[in-house]
């Protein structure tokens, strides 16, 4: 048999799926058909985010940080810098699908909290990044800021702190400089 024959048996094989897949459908009874939900969409029931700080760190300046505490969609300037960012989108349960590249929230609770940033330096969009809590900052290629999540409040909830003791350990650690 040539690969013909293999290209119809695939065919007939998927032909014979689709017949019994709209058989299944069409035999469903219509009573059975699920009423529209009336429940909000997954994101409406996160807990709302009053405030985040951010820590700020330079890739090039060792010495820099700052420390910002500000609310959602709200400029603010990063440090004496020429550099101004804005936290535009908050995800509860930070998750990547791999298949589509996409940013997800696996659930409505702040299990893996992000925060997106776009920097901007004289008013231009420069990079977007990310803030974690309880991850070490990180910069892309081609980022000069980092952030990091040091704490968030929420309205109506306790906020979430960053874990310090990680760093604290990390900082006794290292050799002292002289």
């Amino acid at each position: 048999m040539t690969g013909d024959g293999s290209r119809g048996s695939a065919a007939m094989l998927w032909n014979t799926m689709l017949t019994w897949l709209l058989l299944s459908a069409l035999a469903l009874p219509v009573a059975a058909a699920p009423a529209k939900a009336k429940t909000k969409p997954l994101a409406s029931h996160a807990a709302r985010v009053s405030s985040v700080t951010l820590a700020i760190r330079h890739r090039v300046f060792k010495q820099f940080s700052d420390v910002q505490t500000i609310h959602l969609d709200e400029e603010f300037p990063v440090g004496d810098t020429d550099f101004s960012a804005r936290v535009i989108r908050y995800v509860p349960d930070f998750a990547m699908d791999l298949t589509t590249r996409a940013v997800i929230s696996r659930s409505t609770e702040p299990n893996n909290p992000a925060f997106e940033v776009v920097v901007r330096e004289k008013d231009v969009p420069q990079d977007t990044t990310w803030a974690f809590l309880n991850m070490p900052p990180h910069f892309a290629r081609k980022s000069l800021l980092a952030f990091k999540i040091a704490r968030i409040d929420f309205i109506g909830r306790d906020p979430i702190l960053a874990d310090t003791t990680h760093a604290t350990r990390a900082a006794e650690s290292e050799p002292a400089k002289p």
